[in-house]
């Protein structure tokens, strides 16, 4: 009898001795530090990031205080014709900026009386598939509009009307940009290529590369470019 009691003893002794280090491990467990993805946090911060007002911080240098800002009914048709090629049902708005000396006798209407365009859509989504047909249809000239059907041929018109001066249209976010550039010199001195780094130093990342479509003055149409800023 006192054997069976000294083996009972032992085995109560033993299975609490087992709960006592199962409740330490579920401490141990408890006390580690939760490790949320990175990635994650980027990506939802990418998302929520709104760029058109980096956009407008670039504007803002360029012109200071001489900055006039435009909004336009996009339900009537008295708005400059090169707007014409942003226009889908997914699109929310389009500002523009120009220099409010600039042109001196008229309100700007034409594409080289701005500085920049902005068009902003619903989602991402929407801008990469307006980008996409703006990029389809870089591939045409002005002299490629005979035998084209109407819609399209208004849309080609719209891009054409930059080409020739000069730009660069690309997409980052939800927002399409289209810089303007002109055969004169650029609205703060220096050369085109470096007024277009600038631009891409508000609106990209550090060593952010994208694709842009860029046209130099006299050229008849966009070409496709990789760039990145260099800061």
């Amino acid at each position: 009898m006192t054997i069976r009691k000294n083996i009972l003893t032992i085995i109560i002794l033993f299975l609490i001795s087992c709960n006592g280090k199962k409740e330490k491990q579920g401490t141990v467990s408890e006390s580690e530090p939760i490790i949320e993805s990175t990635s994650e946090m980027k990506t939802e911060s990418e998302l929520n990031k709104d760029y058109s007002k980096s956009a407008e911080l670039f504007v803002k240098e360029v012109l200071r205080e001489n900055i006039r800002v435009h909004s336009f009914d996009l339900s009537k048709s008295d708005h400059p014709k090169c707007l014409n090629l942003f226009l889908n049902n997914e699109l929310e708005k389009i500002i523009a900026y120009s220099n409010k000396n600039y042109p001196k006798t008229s309100e700007p209407d034409y594409y080289e009386h701005f500085i920049l365009f902005v068009a902003i859509y619903k989602n991402e989504g929407a801008a990469q598939n307006t980008y996409n047909k703006i990029r389809k249809e870089s591939f045409y000239r002005f002299s490629d509009l005979k035998g084209m059907d109407e819609v399209m041929a208004k849309r080609v018109k719209a891009l054409t009307i930059g080409a020739k001066p000069g730009g660069m249209i690309t997409r980052v976010g939800k927002e399409i940009y289209s810089l303007v550039e002109t055969c004169r010199e650029t609205p703060i001195g220096g050369n085109w290529l470096d007024y277009e780094n600038k631009f891409l130093e508000y609106v990209t990342d550090v060593d952010e590369e994208i694709q842009v479509l860029n046209a130099d003055c006299g050229m008849d149409k966009y070409y496709i470019e990789k760039r990145k800023a260099s800061r």
